[in-house]
């Protein structure tokens, strides 16, 4: 970037219904050129958050005020997945997004999408007067996109056809209103100009482009490689193509000798509707690194008891403090609506968090458990007096490391793997993690078999994890070890250091619970009841002597 920009978080629309957008200005203020931001729906979401992140960063260093959105029910923002009318609400949250950039002085605005943000950024951009439109790799065909959703998906169990994308809940209405897109339904021109980012292998029809030109606009055509390298990874290995970012940013055009004026409205704070319930929800930076999480509290003070927990969520694998198909939203919702204070943070590196010097969201990094001991500190400092450290896989890895230098009232390990040590590799998937340990895990085995392992725990020989087992439990800290059925991790511990298990649960702070049903990465939805049971269990059991 050339000129130094800052991001602060905007709740944004109607107020019993608020969304959650991120403001990205010069730091020295709004100018009247604004960009709003869409993003693509379903796992794509997470694989490209860090390059729709980039590119407000580069929008504001050209001198634009720009505001990334999370649609209702996604995200950060209010409501629920299983919501009536979601892709139209979906569509007004453009409306809201355009209309709150006016509010701070802009002019002019461009309305950017990626995927099916490109597909609403070309529909809604004439009903909100948008300038230009930029549209990057868009969903022409709704029919076929949703077949798409359909291949990657799971239908959820006694559901009149919705499906289950990575956590992302498709109701069988959503699936019929996503059918019912297409780009050939426009009867006047998105804006006088438009911008078609293409990826070379899939181009945009030329009847989609001839179609939008007939009405006037002034459609210029990308094809850049790099797409794919947003869209069509995990999380873990995707990153910016950042000629893109450029051509669009270039496209868009300069506007830092635009004046600069106050960002005014701030509303960090909210109140919402969780399944019933009113919570507050306020963004808040924890720790000298400014770590954004987002901290949530019963609406009602007189819901919260004395001795309620305060639950942290940390990062899972390289995705946000939304969590895995936006399980940390719902499970920290919930548990605020029950009384419990939550709070939903990024790593250094991570969703909304400074980078530092660190690169962006790798699991395992050093620096996590360095974050991990400045949250805690920061949350006692402010007077919370039962945290509760929640991480899954790699985050569990984490806060079983934290604990042995912090204190806290609890932790709860989803999926830990235990096995894994510094100079590993890092997967996107438990399959490739199988693959690769095939080795390791049927010497384990045969070893478990002959009685090996257990033989030298009892002198004292002991595997590194096994020595980290019982280390968490001199701690006295209540530990509750949450599984998958047959997870690796409960694998390794049953094979590899089944002794020492057993010689920490019998103590009396170490829990073990097999979940039945439930996946390694939280997505199939339909369980989510069943592990707000294990969170709220465990927290029950806390407030016992």
């Amino acid at each position: 970037m050339t000129a130094p920009v800052e991001t602060t978080a905007r709740w944004i629309g109607p107020r019993d219904r608020p969304l959650l957008g991120w403001l990205t200005t010069p730091t020295d203020g709004c100018t009247s050129s604004a960009c709003v931001i869409l993003p693509p729906v379903g796992y794509e979401y997470w694989s490209t958050h860090r390059t729709l992140r980039a590119l407000a960063e580069r929008l504001a260093a050209a001198g634009h005020t720009v505001l990334r959105i999370d649609y209702d029910g996604t995200g950060d923002s209010a409501g629920d997945q299983w919501d009536d009318d979601r892709v139209s609400a979906w569509r007004s949250s453009v409306t809201h997004a355009a209309a709150d950039l006016r509010s701070l002085g802009a002019t002019t605005v461009t309305v950017i999408g990626l995927r099916f943000g490109a597909t609403v950024a070309l529909l809604e951009a004439r009903g909100v007067g948008a300038d230009a439109v930029v549209a990057w790799a868009p969903v022409e065909s709704g029919r076929r996109f949703v077949k798409e959703l359909r291949l990657l998906g799971q239908p959820v169990p006694s559901s009149d056809g919705a499906i289950v994308v990575a956590g992302s809940v498709f109701p069988e209405p959503a699936l019929s209103a996503l059918a019912a897109l297409d780009v050939m339904e426009l009867d006047a021109s998105p804006a006088a100009r438009v911008l078609m980012v293409e990826r070379p292998d899939r181009p945009v029809a030329d009847t989609a482009i001839d179609h939008i030109e007939a009405f006037g606009a002034t459609v210029t055509r990308l094809a850049l490689e790099g797409s794919e390298l947003a869209l069509d990874l995990p999380a873990e290995y995707a990153t910016v193509p950042a000629e893109i970012l450029d051509a669009i940013t270039e496209w868009v055009g300069d506007a830092r000798r635009e004046p600069r004026h106050a960002c005014t409205g701030d509303r960090a704070a909210a109140v919402l509707s969780w399944r019933g319930v009113r919570i507050n929800e306020q963004v808040a930076t924890l720790g000298r690194r400014g770590l954004v999480g987002i901290v949530g509290t019963p609406a009602d003070d007189d819901a919260r008891p004395a001795d309620h927990a305060t639950v942290v969520f940390l990062n899972s694998g390289s995705e946000t403090h939304i969590g895995p198909g936006r399980a940390w939203v719902e499970y920290a919702r919930t548990l605020s609506a029950a009384g419990h204070t939550t709070v939903r943070v990024d790593f250094t590196g991570w969703g909304e968090s400074p980078d530092g010097d660190h690169a962006p969201g790798r699991p395992y990094d050093a620096h996590t458990l360095d974050d991990t001991v400045a949250i805690v500190e920061d949350l006692t400092a402010r007077g919370h007096e039962r945290i509760v450290l929640v991480g899954l896989c790699a985050s569990a890895w984490v806060a079983l490391k934290a604990v042995l230098l912090v204190r806290v009232a609890g932790i709860i390990a989803l999926n830990p793997q235990m096995y894994w040590e510094p100079g590993d590799p890092v997967e996107a998937t438990m399959a490739e993690t199988r693959k690769r340990r095939t080795p390791e895990r049927q010497r384990e085995e045969r070893g478990a078999r002959l009685g090996l392992w257990t033989l030298l725990d009892g002198i004292g020989l002991r595997h590194r994890a096994a020595t980290w087992l019982r280390a968490v439990a001199r701690r006295r800290t209540p530990v509750l070890l949450v599984f998958a059925e047959g997870d690796d991790g409960l694998e390794f511990f049953n094979n590899r250091v089944a002794r020492s298990l057993r010689h920490v649960q019998r103590s009396g702070f170490v829990e073990v619970v097999e979940v039945p049903g439930i996946d390694h990465s939280m997505h199939r939805h339909w369980m989510r009841a069943d592990m707000v049971a294990v969170i709220t269990g465990f927290l029950d059991r806390l407030r016992s002597p």
